[in-house]
């Protein structure tokens, strides 16, 4: 049997106010995953990675000649996506076209309005999209893959019952299909960390899933953490740097320390392998469950940087957003990164639903009081399909119309502001709060000693300096 050709696109173009790219793991996965069940080829083109214009996108499509065509992108590509699929239907009026990843699992059926699209698979798509190769491989419609949205032959778009499977077991998966790009372009482009460029670097998922219920945030993988054994995320690190001579990671997790013996056996296997590589934390780890054990057994990995996200310093607000974190205890969690020469940035949001300004000066109070080596400062800004959205668009619909996603600079530039403070003052706030983080001496003098690379911190500085001075309201 032919194998079904099948072409994956992460969809977007990297901007300056929104620079960073990772590679394509989602759509790694998926491929390595059909491929166990299925007889399927295919080609993966990282658009936001290579920074392709729709046009160098389209010959690589003609080259290929796929049957099933499907998009990622996040929110704010959602322009560059829609773009995308009206190119590739006006010249494959025939290719069956799919979206999924964090827009199309918040949009959902809405999509199915805005693009020209056969199907939506929402959530994690391993189970979902290779169920949907089957049918086109089968010549049969979409209507026993459950959850899904799709349209059918008289144009009607329908929403499937059920829900999308997840993957229990994740060791079932298989290493992501890496021969699908060339993993060296990465180490070249601005990465999700705050060092701008590295040599002999790769990204790594090692867990899925989230208990908190953080009203900001997606649940594309749900709430229950499902983690990949020590030994699948040792072999992974092994081959990666095996194969590609890679040496310097990015953890992706939503939450890498949630279990602490994991940690511990993770450190032990890298120890008794000889595997002598770096590791960097950019999504953050819940900082107020870390302890002096867990710290000992990150600075043995060989953990250098990690983001501690702390969100809000108000303890009301901890509660009204689901974070509900101990806000001693992550100062602490930084305190003991700090003190092992990790280099610690904060994340935190100034205006959340009803914040007030005494609640917005907290955050900034604690952030300033922290050990953190340098924090970004965001406007909260209500994503589609996450509870917050919901919120707002029930509370303040206003305030939802001037949201803009795309291109959007959210550590300088406003968004909805669902705060009680007006806008001159949140941003007035915002400027106040950088200046007084960076311009403290004691603080200046740590980040010069602990950045892992000089040369790279002036330019950090730099661009840092020019977004603070030319933002406008």
């Amino acid at each position: 049997m032919k194998p079904l050709p099948v072409t994956l696109i992460n969809a977007g173009r990297p901007t300056f106010t929104s620079p960073a790219v990772s590679p394509p793991l989602g759509l790694l996965y998926l491929a390595a995953y059909a491929r166990k069940h299925l007889p399927v080829s295919f080609q993966v083109i990282d658009q936001r990675g290579l920074d392709l214009p729709v046009s160098d996108v389209m010959n690589r499509i003609r080259d290929f000649n796929p049957r099933v065509i499907g998009i990622r992108c996040l929110t704010a590509n959602a322009g560059m996506a829609r773009q995308l699929s009206e190119a590739i239907r006006a010249e494959f009026p025939d290719v069956v076209l799919v979206a999924g990843g964090p827009h199309a699992s918040a949009m959902g059926g809405k999509i199915l309005e805005d693009m020209p699209l056969n199907a939506v698979t929402p959530g994690e798509g391993e189970v979902s999209f290779n169920q949907l190769l089957q049918a086109v491989a089968s010549g049969s419609d979409f209507a026993g893959i459950p959850g899904i949205w799709w349209r059918n032959p008289a144009g009607e778009i329908i929403h499937n019952p059920g829900t999308p499977l997840y993957v229990e077991d994740i060791d079932t998966i298989p290493m992501p299909a890496y021969e699908l790009i060339d993993v060296h372009i990465y180490g070249r482009r601005r990465n999700m960390t705050m060092l701008p460029r590295r040599p002999r670097y790769f990204s790594l998922f090692t867990s899925r899933g989230c208990p908190y219920r953080c009203i900001y945030c997606h649940s594309i993988f749900g709430k229950r953490f499902r983690p990949h054994s020590p030994e699948r995320v040792v072999e992974e690190i092994e081959w990666l740097s095996t194969h590609y001579g890679m040496e310097d990671f990015d953890i992706l997790d939503d939450i890498f320390n949630m279990n602490a013996d994991r940690v511990f056996k993770i450190a032990e296997l890298l120890k008794q392998k000889n595997i002598n590589v770096r590791f960097a934390f950019p999504n953050a780890m819940r900082t107020d469950i870390l302890t002096e054990e867990v710290m000992d057994a990150l600075v043995d990995m060989g953990t250098y940087m990690s983001a501690f996200a702390l969100e809000t310093g108000s303890p009301r607000l901890q509660k009204v957003i689901g974070k509900n974190l101990n806000i001693e205890k992550y100062l602490t969690g930084v305190r003991m990164a700090a003190r092992r020469r990790i280099f610690c940035y904060g994340f935190a949001m100034l205006g959340f639903p009803g914040e007030s300004a005494e609640e917005m000066q907290m955050t900034i109070d604690t952030i300033c009081s922290s050990d953190l080596h340098a924090v970004l400062f965001f406007t909260v800004t209500p994503f589609p399909g996450t509870p917050l959205f919901e919120q707002a668009a029930r509370d303040h619909p206003e305030r939802l119309q001037r949201l803009d996603y795309e291109g959007k600079d959210y550590l300088f530039k406003l968004t909805a502001n669902l705060s009680q403070v007006s806008d001159e003052e949140l941003t007035r706030k915002l400027k106040e709060a950088n200046r007084r983080f960076y311009m403290n001496p004691r603080r200046i003098m740590k980040i010069v000693r602990d950045y892992p690379d000089f040369k790279q911190l002036i330019l950090q500085g730099i661009r840092f300096f020019y977004l603070q001075t030319t933002s406008k309201l």
